[in-house]
């Protein structure tokens, strides 16, 4: 049987996260012939090779060697590039996950060239559209024939944006499966807590910042530093991110925070330390998407720097607060955090919104699916009597599957909403109820 060659493309350090079981289970499938892609996207290459150690990840097969540009100019050299690959490696499908620039290009370079591309993580909106990766997850979704969506509100989303529910599979999320595989490990191979001479049980917060609206502006930066240095029984641990890191020296605050008793910042650090110090904080602080995931899994509660979350799921399992830059309300989220044991309590999360650790596999699974069954590129419809159109439709006399309705009603059911107004994903099998609507499409 034809091996199915699928090209990963990541670019940066949380993809790299996120795709390596993903990446270590198609090297060691007999079905897969993998082309693994660096972008280059995170240009620090020691840095870089030092996560494919600790995760035992093969080197890439090609590196881009993008580098950091505004985002215009670095998706368009990125673009170039990746075209000239694909070209040459022709490969089945192409996978990439997220919401970077790296994910933008992987996904118009396989719709351009009319082939299959998988996006993981589809469907997480914040529904700010001021951020550069909310257009990128959109744009993604629209080119992705297999969306891989991470819980039930991104599946919601993705119906909302008209995506067909034959191309969304809910698997959950790719960073359990990395936790729970590696936390052991971190455990005992970091000595993250020797190095900063942490006393056993000893109570601090872990800080991280890089997002352009905490960091490029000089003023809130500021703020929230010295908001941070004045909080002074509380103590904060800060792997600063590179570009953090510039900043931080450009408005001479690095001086201020090197003196600080409460507050250390350290360089950015390799996987499984800063998997160990997530484990053993109190609570995390941060603007990452990224860390509110894993805050969850390890039941960390979560405050994040900012207004919004294309996570809300960490908020409806009470595991996390928005507080923007609002310097007061951060203060006094950190202090009932650090001092109210009952409220701490009533964040650490029961429940796991974020998938049951094997999205990895399930993924894998629906993409030899989806091969063998000739199902990987997006469908089309054929003009025939009609032009397609969009109906809402109440189901009052009659039970049947959705299945069974498309095909007697030559129709896709879109959305279904049942008798309260809940959304409900269609599939084939679901057995259509009284006092259900939904919304379909005619051809």
């Amino acid at each position: 049987m034809k091996k199915i060659k699928i090209a990963v493309i990541i670019g940066t350090r949380p993809e790299l996260i996120k795709l390596s079981v993903i990446v270590r289970l198609l090297q060691n499938d007999k079905d897969f012939h993998l082309i693994y892609i660096h972008s280059g996207q995170h240009y620090d290459d020691q840095m870089f090779k030092v996560f494919l150690n600790d995760l035992e990840l093969p080197a890439p097969d090609y590196n881009v060697n993008v580098g950091s540009y505004p985002n215009s100019v670095q998706t368009g050299k990125m673009l170039i590039e990746l075209y000239e690959i694909i070209k040459k490696e022709n490969p089945d499908i192409i996978l990439a996950q997220g919401d970077t620039n790296t994910v933008l290009c992987a996904a118009l370079t396989a719709f351009k060239n009319n082939l299959p591309f998988g996006h993981v993580e589809a469907g997480i909106r914040s529904f700010d559209r001021r951020m550069p990766e909310e257009i990128n997850r959109i744009l993604t979704g629209s080119c992705a024939s297999l969306n891989f969506a991470p819980t039930k509100l991104a599946v919601e989303n993705l119906l909302n944006d008209g995506i067909l529910p034959n191309r969304i599979f809910l698997v959950g999320n790719p960073i359990v499966d990395v936790v729970n595989e590696n936390i052991h490990i971190a455990k005992k191979k970091s000595n993250i807590d020797v190095l900063l001479n942490l006393k056993k049980q000893e109570k601090f917060i872990l800080l991280t910042m890089h997002r352009p609206s905490n960091v490029d502006n000089v003023e809130n930066l500021r703020k929230m530093i010295i908001s941070f240095l004045n909080i002074k029984e509380v103590k904060f641990i800060f792997p600063a991110h590179p570009r953090t890191l510039k900043k931080l020296k450009e408005c001479e605050l690095y001086d201020e925070i090197s003196k600080s008793p409460n507050l250390s910042i350290i360089e950015p650090l390799n996987y499984f330390d800063m998997l160990k110090l997530l484990n053993l904080s109190s609570f995390i602080l941060t603007d990452s998407g990224g860390l509110q995931e894993e805050a969850v899994i390890l039941k960390k509660p979560c405050i994040t720097l900012r207004d919004n979350t294309e996570r809300p799921e960490s908020i409806e399992v009470n595991a996390n607060i928005l507080v923007g830059n609002d310097i007061e309300k951060i203060k006094t989220s950190i202090l009932k955090l650090w001092n109210d044991k009952d409220f701490y309590n009533s964040m650490i999360p029961e429940s796991n919104p974020f998938g049951d650790g094997n999205s990895s596999k399930k993924i894998i699974q629906i993409i030899k699916k989806a091969y063998n069954n000739q199902e990987l590129s997006l469908p089309y419809i054929k003009f025939d009597k009609i032009i397609p159109y969009c109906k809402l439709i109440d189901i009052n006399d009659i039970e049947i599957s959705v299945g069974d309705f498309e095909k007697r009603y030559h129709c896709i059911v879109l959305e279904i909403f049942d008798k309260t107004g809940n959304l409900l994903f269609p599939t084939n099998s679901m057995k259509l109820e009284k006092k259900m609507r939904l919304k379909v499409r005619y051809f």
